[in-house]
């Protein structure tokens, strides 16, 4: 899979170090997946969470923080959304940001 707008999970990892290891592993395991259908991303990431609009919701952290992307299984595209903690993640809408 290609990810779309990598650089919102670089600024992520300058600014929460903590983060980082996750971050990678996330990267490295997505862009070497065929995801193309929902359970597809459920067998490389059984925590995350399907929601509407072909977006999923990943734990990066032990869920400290949530990922957001928005998967096109046609193309071959993954669109970073959202990256961030719990309380900004309870204040968007995940199935439109």
């Amino acid at each position: 899979m290609e990810i779309l707008y990598l650089k919102k999970l670089a600024d992520f990892a300058q600014k929460h170090a903590n983060a980082r290891k996750s971050l990678a592993v996330w990267q490295e395991t997505t862009q070497k997946a065929n995801w193309t259908k929902k359970h597809d991303v459920l067998i490389d990431f059984p925590k995350a969470k399907m929601i509407k609009n072909n977006r999923a919701r990943f734990e990066i952290v032990h869920n400290l923080y949530r990922l957001i992307a928005e998967i096109d299984y046609e193309s071959k595209l993954v669109f970073i959304r959202f990256i961030g903690t719990h309380n900004e993640y309870d204040k968007i809408d995940p199935t439109t940001i």
